[in-house]
């Protein structure tokens, strides 16, 4: 068998064992993923040449955990939002592929009921709020957002935008518990949006 076919075979693998469904307490192995999201092996670019590298946030949520995977795109002295990133449109919230949410538990992600799956998260900035999308699709590539992907939203959500004292830049999300509420925080250049979660009793 020519090594072609074998890396080729080899990607169907991961990319069947990366789709499985998140169930019972405990996710697939991240081992077989980059962080939560499954490799894109179409991509032109190697991880290790991006520009604007993956990571991944992994916090607790009541008796079960989130893993949050994204792009992290720098400002590189240019104006991001209303600029790079326009008002008014869809943007996957981050750099290359979808941003991916793994839950392996019941959740409620700014007032949306999230059961134990994977889902992407993309939104439409604007300067005071930022329309927040979850949908089931997963296997679409960053901005395509298409009719097919919003037909699988799950929920909406409006989160207020705060302003940052100093610029951050290069795009960061981090979480901290408040109560029983996990705040996941999304910083870039001087924006900051905040997305409550909370476990299902």
């Amino acid at each position: 068998m020519s090594r072609a076919r074998i890396a080729v075979l080899s990607a169907m693998a991961l990319g069947a064992v990366a789709t499985v469904a998140v169930t019972g307490t405990s996710l697939v192995s991240p081992s077989l993923w980059l962080g939560p999201c499954l490799r894109d092996f179409t991509s032109p670019i190697s991880y290790q040449e991006r520009a604007s590298p993956l990571a991944t946030l992994r916090a607790p949520v009541g008796r079960g955990e989130i893993l949050l995977c994204y792009g992290r795109p720098s400002m590189r002295q240019r104006q991001i939002f209303g600029g790079l990133v326009p008002f008014d449109s869809l943007w996957r919230t981050g750099a290359n592929e979808p941003t991916r949410l793994s839950t392996n538990r019941p959740i409620i992600l700014a007032g949306i009921p999230l059961a134990p799956g994977r889902y992407s998260i993309y939104s439409i900035p604007t300067p005071d709020k930022w329309a927040v999308f979850v949908s089931r699709s997963t296997q679409h590539w960053g901005n395509d957002i298409s009719p097919a992907v919003r037909g699988k939203e799950v929920g909406r959500a409006d989160i207020p935008t705060a302003s940052l004292t100093a610029p951050v830049e290069t795009l960061t999300v981090h979480a901290q518990q408040s109560g029983d509420s996990l705040l996941v925080a999304i910083d870039w250049e001087t924006t900051r949006v905040v997305l409550p979660i909370k476990a299902v009793p």
